[in-house]
């Protein structure tokens, strides 16, 4: 079949536009290894416009890693920007940082596993603080289920969000006023946080 000029530049102006409309709708990669939940679901780090409130303020941090337990003070700060967390020991010597935004991640910290790949501690800060719907939607593209349940323990009120993959529960998180524990039952370690949020 044979195009005359003007026919084949109208043809090539419509395979510009359709090839940039193609690319528009391709999702951006992240900058970020993947966390694996379990040994083959595959968590995308959430962008930190995701936050469901703001935290500003001190906290401690009581961790738990096998056999390996550690106390940190912790002033931690996250927003719409990111996440900021410094850490100090029991008379204030500073012990590493952790920081989070939509381009980089950072742990640097002797307290926490050399292995441990900074990823991990933003995602299990994002299934503390992150917008229910974000995570489900997340979580459901690894192909685990998220649910969030509202209760009441001891005269607090209790907020239990729950990590599953088929029937059985990999995380699971309880959330009053002034404390978070956080439980990573596949993975063996805890994390208690407590303070005002």
């Amino acid at each position: 079949m044979c195009y005359n000029k003007a026919e084949k530049n109208l043809l090539g102006s419509v395979f510009i536009i359709f090839s940039l409309v193609s690319c528009a709708g391709l999702a951006k990669p992240s900058p970020f290894s993947p966390v694996y939940v379990t040994d083959t679901a595959q968590f995308t780090l959430l962008p930190a416009s995701e936050i469901e409130k703001p935290v500003d303020g001190a906290q401690r941090l009581t961790g738990a890693f096998g056999s390996q337990k550690f106390v940190l003070e912790a002033w931690v700060r996250a927003d719409e920007s990111g996440i900021d967390m410094d850490f100090y020991n029991s008379l204030g010597a500073g012990m590493g940082s952790f920081s989070f935004n939509d381009t980089a991640v950072s742990l640097n910290s002797p307290v926490f596993p050399q292995n441990l790949k900074a990823e991990y501690l933003a995602a299990d800060f994002q299934f503390c603080f992150y917008k229910p719907h974000a995570l489900q939607r997340a979580l459901e593209i690894a192909g685990l289920a998220f649910e969030i349940s509202q209760g009441n323990d001891n005269g607090a009120n209790t907020e239990t969000r729950s990590i599953t993959a088929g029937k059985e529960t990999v995380i699971e998180i309880k959330k009053t006023e002034n404390q978070i524990r956080y439980a990573n039952l596949l993975r063996g370690y805890s994390y208690l946080l407590e303070g005002a949020f």
